[in-house]
C-alpha cells in the first residue's frame, strides 16, 4: 500500500511540475503541507479531492491513472497523432477548445496517458482529418469500413457486377439516412449550446454530420459503378474531394471511382 501511495504521489508531483503549478497555487483545495505528503507518499488521498486537484491543473482523473500504471496505454494513438498533427502545422495549443491543453498533449502524444475516444476524434474534427483516415493510420493501413466498401466497389466495376453496386448504394443510403436524422435532431438544440460548455454535444453533431457525409459519398460512389450521376451528385463529390486535406486510400478511391 505504501508503495503504490509514492507512486501515486510522484505521479501527481510530475503533473503539477508539468502544469506549472506551485503548492500556493493550490491551497484552495488542499494546504501545502497535505500536498507535501501526498507527493512523499505518506499520506493518502480520496478519489474526490484527487480528481478536483486535477481538474484545477486542467487533468483528468484517467490521465492520472494512465501515467501512474494503473491503466494500460496504447501509445500508437498518440504517436500516430503528433505525426498528423506536425504535419499539417497545428500547434499544440490548438486543441484547448476541446479540452486539451499543451501539457496534456504532450503527455498524449508521447505515449504516457491515452484521450477518450469523442476528445480524439473531437480534436481529428478541429484539423478536419475524417476518423476512418487516423483509423487507417492506427491500423498500419488496414482496411476500416469504408475502405473496405470502397475496394469492393473497384473489384464490382471491373467485374461489371452491377447489382452488388446497387447493394451497396441501397445499404449506404439507409445508413446515410439515419445520420442525416440525427443531425437534424441535435441541430435544434444547437443554439441553446455553448461551445466553451457543451464542446462534446457540439462535436456530436460535427461527427454525426461527417458521418453522414461518409455514407452519402459512399452512396453515390456505388451509384457511379453503375449509372451516370446528376449534376448535384456530381457536385456533391466533388465538394467531398475538394474539402479533403489529407490523402489516404478511402479518399483517393473515391476519387478513382469517380473519375467520370
Amino acid at each position: 500500500m505504501k508503495q503504490k501511495s509514492q507512486k501515486y504521489g510522484t505521479c501527481f508531483k510530475e503533473l503539477r511540475q508539468l502544469a506549472g503549478f506551485k503548492y500556493k497555487d493550490l491551497e484552495s483545495i488542499m494546504s501545502k503541507n497535505g500536498i507535501v505528503r501526498l507527493e512523499n507518499g505518506t499520506s493518502n488521498i480520496s478519489f474526490e479531492r484527487l480528481a478536483e486537484l486535477l481538474k484545477f491543473m486542467g487533468y483528468t482523473l484517467s490521465d492520472f491513472m494512465y501515467l501512474s500504471g494503473e491503466s494500460r496505454v496504447d501509445g500508437g494513438y498518440g504517436e500516430k497523432f503528433h505525426i498528423i498533427r506536425y504535419q499539417q502545422g497545428y500547434r499544440d495549443d490548438f486543441f484547448i477548445p476541446v479540452g486539451v491543453n499543451p501539457v496534456r498533449l504532450k503527455l498524449f502524444e508521447s505515449g504516457k496517458i491515452l484521450l477518450p475516444y469523442d476528445v480524439i476524434d473531437a480534436m481529428l474534427g478541429l484539423m478536419h482529418i475524417p476518423e476512418q483516415d487516423f483509423s487507417y493510420i492506427i491500423n498500419g493501413s488496414k482496411d476500416d469500413y469504408f475502405v473496405h466498401y470502397i475496394n469492393w466497389l473497384d473489384m464490382i466495376q471491373l467485374r461489371e457486377e452491377f447489382a452488388e453496386a446497387e447493394m451497396i448504394q441501397n445499404k449506404a443510403h439507409k445508413y446515410a439516412n439515419n445520420q442525416e436524422i440525427k443531425v437534424k435532431i441535435l441541430e435544434e438544440k444547437f443554439e441553446t449550446l455553448n461551445y466553451n460548455n457543451d464542446w462534446l454535444e457540439l462535436h456530436s453533431q460535427e461527427r454525426l454530420t461527417r458521418q453522414y457525409t461518409d455514407y452519402r459519398v459512399l452512396e453515390l460512389t456505388a451509384k457511379a459503378c453503375y449509372q451516370i450521376l446528376n449534376e448535384e451528385e456530381v457536385t456533391e463529390i466533388g465538394d467531398f474531394l475538394f474539402g479533403i486535406e489529407l490523402w489516404l486510400e478511402y479518399s483517393l478511391g473515391i476519387l478513382a471511382l469517380n473519375a467520370w
